[in-house]
């Protein structure tokens, strides 16, 4: 079974996924497609809105959604320092590169992990070429392919393109032809297993 999975290297949610699909691979074998989906293109200003207010002193500590996703998972919430503000293109630019010397799961994991583990900006040319060491032959092909955005029409960007392939979150899985977005693994495994068994939805 191959699993389509729209995803971006900036969002929280997709790196709980990195370790969802790396977990749902070995216990299934099954393989995941993973499709580019760009949070924030160029075209798509960065959010100007006013800072939350502070929460106030005397309440309990509650879980967020994010934090109930790290703890689903039973990894650490990320404590790196990690730019607020990075686009993405490039990171896809470079795994549709890598998928083309079927080395593209390596440097998908490395990206993630040196935004979300080192603080990297993964974006930067020189980066990825940095990260895409260890899987990719062809570096120069690599460099050549970002800088003239040889890949553009294989990345989708927000908002009305991915609304319209049916995409509304990141993480979105594709298991046997439903949407599952921003979901625990139990819920994952559940589709995948139901899935292979033939039983009906």
């Amino acid at each position: 079974m191959i699993i389509p999975v729209a995803h971006d290297f900036n969002c929280p949610w997709c790196w709980v996924a990195l370790f969802q699909t790396k977990q749902l691979k070995a216990e299934f074998g099954v393989e995941f497609e993973w499709r580019a989906y760009e949070l924030m293109p160029e075209a798509l200003p960065w959010d100007e809105s006013a800072p939350r207010p502070e929460a106030k002193t005397d309440r309990p500590k509650t879980p967020t959604r994010m934090d109930l996703a790290y703890a689903a998972q039973g990894i650490p919430k990320p404590t790196a320092e990690r730019a607020k503000r990075m686009r993405t293109h490039n990171c896809h630019e470079a795994v549709e590169f890598a998928k083309l010397e079927g080395v593209h799961e390596p440097l998908i994991e490395a990206i993630y992990r040196g935004y979300w583990e080192q603080s990297l900006n993964v974006n930067e040319i020189d980066t990825l070429i940095e990260l895409a060491k260890a899987c990719v032959s062809d570096l120069a092909g690599l460099r050549l392919a970002i800088e003239t955005k040889q890949f553009n029409d294989k990345i989708v960007p927000y908002d009305d393109e991915a609304y319209a392939s049916g995409v509304y979150n990141v993480p979105t899985y594709w298991i046997g032809g439903e949407r599952y977005a921003e979901q625990p693994i139990s819920v994952l495994r559940e589709a995948i297993a139901r899935e292979l068994s033939g039983q009906p939805r």
